[in-house]
């Protein structure tokens, strides 16, 4: 019996020998996108290989494998083959510009833009199928170009005008656009067989009498006319009311507020509060207006007496009356200095005749009051203002029929009144006849009607806002002193010099430069700015900040070099003009544009 397992043993050894020489396997190697070994299989021949699951990678989709592993008869290597997720579909134009960049899935279709308008073409197609998008492709629109368009432009590449003209035939020349202290020559091009598209450009030579200093503002319009149209409206009445809006939406950071919606009464915590806001009574010395020696204790313990706190009611009524002259915005209810008479630390600002105010509380002596005007509050004298009924002060601040003051400063009735300060305009004949604030001996509002010449002095209604226009402004206050809180009656600080220039167009900016800086939407405080980023990516007119002071950038003179216009405190102490370099770009923190 064990002879015989032993020879059947032997046998199936044999066998299984036998049917192992007659497999063959080969060695089928999978790798992945870059060539990697992602698995290998002994495969017998004739069999199929069983493909592992592919790798993801971020942005494509497997599309298949390089070759067929159905039928195994060799050793094989086979790769990963891979597509975009997504591919890129450009469209342009018919010149080439761009519309539009879209991310489609591959394979899928992809909706065309609406194709762009030519003069004088109709658009036919795309040049691209957009059913099924495999792979990143750049689309052209098509057109039917149904006549040749002529372009004319000015001077510095504006156009003008586009005409339609058959092939063969002549265009028709508009009238050339008038650029200050040039004067039009030829047009660059013959138009008077027109085979193709072509630009026509009008050329000018410059007018004889035209070189004019720097501190002329004609120079800077000649100046900056190489790039812009000077007498073109910058911004509408509309835009620039729009952008008011914007400036008084956040008083937090304008400190800009609306004086006629205070309402009819406030509580006595929010005047208390205002009023105990100014805390320098300790800060600074303190000097008599008169002899300038210092104040006692005592004598400055009066002066905060003085401003009556524990007599403010509980419902404070508030009266609304408007500025009669010429006056200062101060700390605190008295006119002794503090610091230094030309800083005086306790002058706030300066009101302006015809600004509205509301009344909130008054001094023990009767002397002062204590108001909120429009980018302020504090204490002015009393004999500045005239209260009057709301209706009044409202119809005088409403009207929208102005005359408005676009000199320095005029003087009207005897009172000083300062650029961009405008008045009810009754009527027109050899004079203008305005609406004038005036206070009787009660100190109630008299709104006067009172004539006055028409000239230069004045405009009807706020000047449109131009190049041309705003360097006329800026200029005319150029050498007026500097003075600190406007204390001075002709002269005004950096901020205020700013303001009033705005002023005459209808902007309301905030009177102080850390405020102007802040209007949302408009102000930024950009880092490291240079002198070519601001000659490229900042109109002339924006107003730039250094720390604690504002200056307005002009543009660029005939030589290519930047300058500024600012009041300053530094050299002379005066509103001049500086080279930005010579100023120092790198104290630059801020901008506001006005465009």
């Amino acid at each position: 019996m064990k002879k015989y397992l032993i020879l059947l043993l032997s046998v199936f050894t044999m066998l299984f020998v036998a049917c192992k020489q007659a497999l063959v396997t080969y060695t089928v190697t999978f790798l992945d996108k870059d060539g990697e070994i992602m698995e290998e299989q002994q495969v017998v021949e004739g069999n199929a290989a069983i493909a592992p699951e592919p790798f993801e990678y971020r942005g494509l989709l497997f599309d298949k494998w390089d070759k067929d592993f159905s039928n195994i008869t060799g050793d094989l290597v086979v790769q990963a083959l891979y597509k975009q997720a997504k591919c890129t579909v450009t469209f342009l134009g018919k010149n080439g510009e761009l519309i539009e960049t879209k991310k489609v899935d591959n394979g899928s279709s992809v909706e065309a833009p609406t194709p762009p308008t030519y003069p004088f073409c109709v658009f036919q197609n795309w040049d691209k199928d957009l059913s099924s998008v495999t792979e990143d492709i750049t689309v052209q629109a098509i057109y039917v170009q149904e006549k040749i368009a002529v372009t004319f432009v000015g001077k510095n590449g504006e156009i003008i005008e586009i005409q339609g003209v058959d092939k063969g035939k002549a265009a028709t020349a508009p009238t050339p656009p008038t650029y200050p202290y040039f004067t039009f020559e030829k047009w660059d091009k013959d138009f008077s067989n027109v085979t193709e598209d072509m630009t026509v450009q009008a050329l000018y030579i410059e007018d004889e009498e035209s070189n004019f200093e720097k501190t002329d503002y004609r120079y800077w319009l000649k100046a900056i006319g190489a790039k812009y149209d000077v007498t073109k409206i910058i911004m509408t009445k509309e835009e620039i009311e729009a952008y008011n809006q914007n400036i008084l939406s956040d008083k937090s950071l304008t400190k800009v507020v609306e004086v006629l919606k205070t309402g009819e009464t406030v509580t006595k915590a929010y005047v208390s509060d205002l009023i105990n806001s100014y805390n320098l009574m300790s800060k600074y010395t303190v000097y008599n207006n008169s002899s300038k020696s210092p104040l006692t204790s005592s004598e400055k313990t009066a002066i905060l007496d003085n401003r009556n706190l524990n007599n403010i009611p509980s419902t404070v009524n508030v009266e609304y009356g408007l500025i009669v002259d010429f006056c200062w915005m101060r700390t605190y209810p008295t006119n002794h200095y503090a610091d230094v008479y030309k800083t005086d630390r306790f002058q706030e600002t300066s009101l302006n005749v015809g600004e509205e105010v509301a009344v909130f509380h008054t001094s023990s002596d009767g002397k002062w009051k204590f108001v909120q005007a429009q980018t302020y509050f504090g204490w002015v004298e009393s004999k500045y203002i005239a209260t009057g009924s709301f209706e009044d002060v409202s119809s005088f601040v409403n009207d929208e029929n102005r005359l408005v003051v676009i000199a320095n400063y005029v003087t009207i009735m005897n009172a000083h009144v300062r650029m961009g300060q405008s008045f009810p305009l009754v009527s027109e004949t050899d004079k203008y006849l305005i609406k004038f604030p005036m206070r009787n001996a009660n100190g109630e509002l008299v709104l006067q009607n009172v004539q006055v010449d028409i000239n230069d002095n004045f405009n009807k209604g706020y000047l449109d806002y131009t190049y041309e226009n705003l360097y006329k402004q800026a200029f005319k206050l150029l050498g007026i002193i500097y003075s600190w809180g406007d204390k001075e009656k002709e002269g005004r600080d950096c901020s205020s010099t700013q303001k009033e220039v705005y002023a005459s167009f209808g902007f309301k900016l905030p009177r102080n430069a850390g405020s102007q800086n802040k209007i949302p939407s408009y102000g930024a405080k950009p880092s490291g700015i240079t002198i070519k980023e601001l000659m490229t990516d900042y109109h002339p007119g924006t107003l730039i900040f250094s720390s604690g002071h504002v200056m307005m950038y002009i543009g660029e003179d005939e030589d290519g070099v930047s300058y500024i216009f600012h009041n300053t405190s530094a050299g002379n102490g005066e509103c001049i003009l500086q080279r930005v370099d010579s100023y120092g770009i790198y104290k630059i923190i801020g901008t506001l544009r006005l465009q």
